[in-house]
């Protein structure tokens, strides 16, 4: 299945021209098989949207959990998973409770100074997560400098974030509009040389 809608509408331009060619068939046969070979390339246009756009949005969420997750060990029993999870909601809300007001963007540094010095895991962990929901680069940097494994997720989720953002972003936008009006020309068209076909 071809991805790109030119390729689609170049595919589908050159059945057309072959339909055209058959000498064999009548101009309302030739025009029955172009509407089909059109409906197809419409379909597979949208299909291939479709199949993008979930394509795109799994990799964010799938992106975006491992970069949020709170790691556990392979061997953790739920009842150990459930602690690991309530220090970690603890946590969470230590790093919230400071950070709500103005001076939430030093007070987070000072936090994950603290966390990195006591080897506080998991309050760094919160730390982190909080300032990629403040937006506060800085503390994103300093959290994955020592941490090549979640730099690399990082990467990946902010990879997938920017091709979702850049899948509404007006030169996609354009894009989608001229494949959808030449695929309606090309209807237009046909169903115009039908009815002048027809006598009317």
């Amino acid at each position: 299945m071809a991805t790109d809608p030119t390729e689609i509408l170049n595919r589908r331009n050159a059945e057309v021209a072959k339909i055209r060619g058959f000498a064999d068939l009548t101009e309302e046969a030739k025009e029955r098989r172009i509407a089909a070979v059109t409906e197809r390339a419409q379909a597979e246009y949208a299909e291939t949207r479709e199949a993008d756009e979930r394509a795109r949005a799994e990799r964010l969420e799938s992106t975006k959990r491992a970069v949020f997750r709170v790691p556990l060990s392979p061997t953790a029993t739920d009842a150990k998973a459930a602690q690991i999870y309530a220090s970690y909601r603890a946590a969470w809300g230590d790093v919230y409770a400071f950070t709500r007001d103005e001076g939430g963007p030093a007070e987070l540094k000072r936090i994950l100074q603290q966390a990195e010095r006591t080897g506080d895991k998991l309050l760094a962990l919160a730390t982190y997560h909080r300032g990629i929901d403040l937006g506060i680069q800085e503390i994103v940097n300093a959290y994955l400098a020592p941490r090549p494994a979640e730099s690399r997720a990082w990467d990946a989720y902010t990879t997938a974030y920017q091709e979702a953002d850049q899948a509404g972003s007006v030169e996609d936008l354009i894009g989608q509009a001229l494949a959808s009006r030449a695929f309606y020309l090309i209807g237009q068209a046909l169903a115009s040389r039908a009815f002048s076909e027809a006598g009317g």
